[in-house]
């Protein structure tokens, strides 16, 4: 950023970019669940509206504005529903303040060269997520018990354990640093699409998000096979390795399912016909079941948002008895929680950023849009097949990317772009 451009920058702009650099920043929390970007949010929302006051910053109307509403008011039913009224009161709190990351993000990034701020501050976040990485995983080698190795460690979860590391880094757990890293991955691709970056720099950052996401050991990581596929297709157009990237993705979902563990707690058996193999359903297979059937309970308006989605007992391949309470599913949580009228609210979001990705008739350059678009569906639509990641502050503001997208003249997007369009 030159200091020219520097200037031209409100304290609502400088403040959105402080968020974006902190979302990867939630351990140690001010206090849980509240983290350090969740305080920069309320200061740029008071920054945007004395700006708007001021006239120093103008308010465009998007359909987004009308499309988070519908979203929120879908869950908000479901209170009716809540054995627990103040805790599905807080979690609707928690929406709003969701909505609110898209609506302001895209307020704030309302040209081009904000759009580039915002795309390169992310990555730098990355690239201290992936030196964060490498220094944890010098720790591992030294001693597995220092300081910093067990700020990033996670448990082994599902996994058998064994003297390996798997990490977090400074997320709370491994599949959402997973989910965060394969944004990043869209938004390098956006970022070389745009020539906004030099070669040298953009494969140094594609080395250290792959180097940082493979730690996670995450079902994610069929996101991030799904985004490298994408990026050979768009770049090279590489059908073999869309193919290849697609074929990862569907094997990660049958892993999700099935495991060659045999747990106590699995309620049945799975013998492969024609081998010897046997699976027991996976813990997640567990929770998708849970969730499901207290969706066939609860159908309309689901038992209260905010309250647990599943319950299921199981013993991981460490010997622990863990009690999981998420379905490890975007929209089995959803569908728990607020029933049916809540997954038409979600369902109506994720049509919206279906449009965005592929419409021509939209504003805004259809390859930054569609970029953006098929990130976020990786993000939310695959990666959320395995992993609860619904309320991730990262999803939310990447949604207000999408939106903002289509405000930007085209023009303006397509200056330096030098790749031809996918659509």
């Amino acid at each position: 950023m030159n200091s020219a451009e520097a200037q031209r920058l409100l304290p609502g702009d400088w403040l959105l970019l402080a968020l974006i650099a902190l979302l990867p920043l939630m351990k140690p929390a001010v206090r849980y669940p509240v983290i350090f970007a969740d305080l920069v949010f309320v200061l740029l929302l008071i920054a945007v509206a004395v700006e708007v006051a001021a006239g120093r910053r103008s308010l465009r109307w998007h359909p987004l504005f009308a499309i988070l509403p519908i979203y929120v008011l879908a869950l908000a039913p479901s209170m009716l529903a809540s054995a627990n009224p103040g805790r599905s009161s807080f979690k609707m709190a928690t929406e709003l303040y969701l909505a609110g990351l898209s609506a302001v993000t895209v307020v704030v990034v309302r040209s081009e060269a904000m759009l580039r701020h915002v795309t390169i501050t992310w990555l730098a976040a990355s690239a201290a997520l992936a030196i964060l990485c490498l220094v944890s995983l010098a720790a591992f080698a030294i001693s597995p018990a220092s300081a910093l190795y067990q700020y990033s460690v996670f448990y082994f979860g599902t996994l058998p354990p064994g003297h390996y590391p798997r990490m977090a880094l400074s997320f709370f757990d491994a599949n959402m640093a997973c989910n965060y890293l394969t944004v990043s991955l869209g938004l390098l691709l956006l970022a070389w699409q745009q020539k906004w970056l030099s070669r040298t720099l953009a494969l140094l950052l594609l080395a250290g998000i792959l180097i940082a996401a493979l730690p996670t050991i995450s079902p994610g990581l069929g996101g991030i096979a799904l985004s490298l596929g994408i990026a050979a297709w768009l770049l090279m157009r590489s059908r073999l390795a869309i193919g290849i990237a697609v074929a990862c993705a569907l094997a990660f979902i049958v892993a999700l399912a099935v495991t060659p563990i045999l747990h106590p707690t699995a309620p049945f058996l799975i013998p492969v016909p024609g081998t010897r193999l046997i699976l027991a359903p996976a813990g997640r297979f567990l929770t998708w079941s849970s969730a499901f059937n207290e969706f066939l309970r609860h159908p309309w308006l689901g038992h209260g948002v905010g309250l647990d989605a599943a319950f299921v007992r199981y013993r991981d391949p460490s010997g622990n008895l863990q009690e999981l309470t998420d379905a490890h599913n975007v929209f089995l949580n959803i569908a728990a929680q607020a029933g049916v009228v809540g997954l038409a609210g979600l369902a109506a979001l994720i049509a919206y950023a279906v449009r965005l990705t592929f419409s021509q008739g939209i504003g805004g350059s259809p390859k930054v849009r569609f970029v953006l678009g098929l990130t976020l569906l990786n993000a939310l639509v695959y990666q959320g097949l395995g992993v609860g990641i619904e309320d991730t502050r990262h999803i939310w503001v990447l949604l207000g990317l999408l939106a903002a997208a289509s405000l930007i003249p085209a023009d303006e997007s397509n200056r330096k772009a030098g790749v031809p369009s996918p659509c």
